[in-house]
């Protein structure tokens, strides 16, 4: 009896330090996020690839240097509703006005940040849906931030109105998360 108890204890104790490594190198690996105000709105998921590069990130942004790639991609099991209501270049545009908010300088001494992105629109007819939960959104925004081949950010935001309504918020939102780890992430990556 009292070999089973010994073992029992060193397979727990090497759990628990495996998961506490698990955790200590790699702390941010799909962390549901509830760090600013704006999250609380909707579900939002994020993760930083490379926290040496935020700061660079954050740099491009204020100083305008920035691109965008976008796609729509709209459901397959339903009617696409999107399209009635907003295009993709409506939604970039938006995005575009928001990053013109947040430039401060001129200078373009920074390589670009590239924001690739595409809004997604859920598909409540989808046969892989098992919940009433996974309906009640409209759909998500996922945004990957770049500097040069590196992956820096990324952040999945939900959208809640089937008009796209709150896309320029969710969009808001996931800028200034980026914009919020500055402080953060002003540290060499592992």
């Amino acid at each position: 009896m009292g070999k089973y108890i010994y073992w029992i204890f060193v397979v727990v104790f090497f759990s628990l330090l495996a998961n506490e490594a698990y955790k200590y190198f790699y702390p941010n690996d799909n962390i549901r996020a509830k760090r600013i105000e704006c999250q609380e709105e909707s579900i939002t998921f994020e993760r930083i690839y490379s926290p040496s590069l935020i700061k660079e990130a954050i740099n491009a942004l204020e100083s305008g240097n920035v691109k965008t790639k976008y796609k729509m991609v709209p459901s397959v099991y339903t009617t696409s509703q999107m399209g009635k209501y907003f295009t993709i270049e409506d939604v970039n545009n938006d995005l575009l006005k928001i990053l013109a908010k947040h430039k401060k300088q001129n200078k373009l001494n920074t390589q670009p940040l590239l924001i690739d992105y595409y809004v997604y629109e859920n598909d409540v007819d989808d046969p892989g849906k098992k919940t009433e939960e996974a309906k009640k959104y409209a759909g998500y925004i996922r945004m990957n931030f770049y500097i040069g081949d590196s992956h820096v950010y990324a952040n999945q935001i939900d959208f809640m109105d089937w008009q796209g309504k709150d896309i320029k918020d969710r969009l808001e939102c996931a800028i200034n998360s980026l914009r919020t780890l500055e402080n953060e992430y002003d540290k060499p990556s592992k």
